[in-house]
């Protein structure tokens, strides 16, 4: 309940220091920001808590560079400093389960116009992740009796970092972000009951675009580039993800300047006809035999 929250908290419109991925980046929240956005979603999910017996675990979705691991980051932090009464939050990121680059290098997937590329060529697409192991590690996520590892990923390299993260016994909310967390198809079939709060994080297209022109560069490619892995993969990815948005509980706007704008909660519901039916040739994409390279 928003009587839980903090209704002046220090940090109001000043530059604060926080971790994302591992790296400094700065949080500044207006006052307004903070009574008309965030003091009513902590109530919310404040509420959440309460209804969990064990450890929670909250899984943010959304299309590529869209902020899901910065809003995760924020969580966290507001949580470790006490805004978030009672939560002790782990932010862990899908990404760790990308399969590894040689497993990737060596397969190729087949689309449905019959072309084949090597998964390297197409790594984000919803088959170049080890779902198996995402699916144990989010079971086990659950259980407050135990600690566990987490892999990150590291954008630099384009590598998974094995066990970087650890989940202590002590945090009793998990915060998992990830562009595929909302699919419900094979091999990701019921994949959204593993979340006792789902968050799908939206954008502008444009600045999601821009977004993940500069993330490509800044991971060493090319202009170009990286404008044609947007069109290839990021895209297609995005407008994947888009169908998954009727899963969440909740759907946060972000506007031009990448602020929160608005918030809307929603009974989860199940994709439309036509939106099952994208997600069926996913799932058919993400199950088709790779073949060696």
């Amino acid at each position: 309940m928003i009587e839980a929250i903090d209704p002046f908290p220090w940090f109001l419109n000043k530059e604060v220091e926080i971790k994302v991925s591992g790296r400094a980046a700065t949080m500044h929240i207006r006052s307004s920001e903070w009574s008309d956005i965030w003091r009513p979603m902590l109530g919310r999910i404040h509420d959440f808590m309460q209804q969990s017996p064990q450890r929670m675990v909250i899984g943010i979705a959304g299309p590529p560079a869209a902020g899901k691991t910065y809003f995760a980051a924020q969580l966290e932090w507001l949580a470790s400093k006490g805004f978030l009464p009672g939560a002790r939050a782990r932010a862990v990121p899908m990404d760790g389960f990308h399969l590894p680059q040689e497993i990737l290098a060596s397969r190729r997937i087949k689309f449905e116009d019959g072309s084949c590329i090597s998964m390297s060529e197409c790594k984000g697409i919803p088959a170049t992740f080890d779902v198996r192991s995402l699916r144990e590690h989010l079971l086990l996520a659950h259980d407050n009796t135990a600690e566990l590892d987490w892999p990150d990923y590291d954008r630099t390299t384009h590598r998974v970092v094995p066990r970087a993260i650890r989940i202590k016994k002590s945090d009793n909310v998990v915060i998992v972000e990830g562009n595929y967390l909302f699919l419900d198809v094979p091999p990701y079939d019921r994949m959204p009951e593993f979340f006792d709060l789902r968050i799908y994080v939206d954008c502008p297209a444009p600045v999601i675009i821009s977004g993940l022109v500069h993330r490509h560069m800044t991971g060493g490619k090319t202009l170009e580039q990286a404008k044609d892995w947007v069109r290839r993969v990021d895209l297609p990815n995005a407008r994947l993800i888009e169908y998954t948005r009727c899963a969440a509980h909740l759907w946060v706007k972000r506007d031009q300047e990448r602020v929160i704008a608005d918030l809307v909660w929603q009974t989860p519901q199940s994709p439309s006809d036509s939106a099952a039916g994208i997600l069926a040739t996913a799932s058919a994409q993400a199950n088709s035999s790779a073949t060696p390279a």
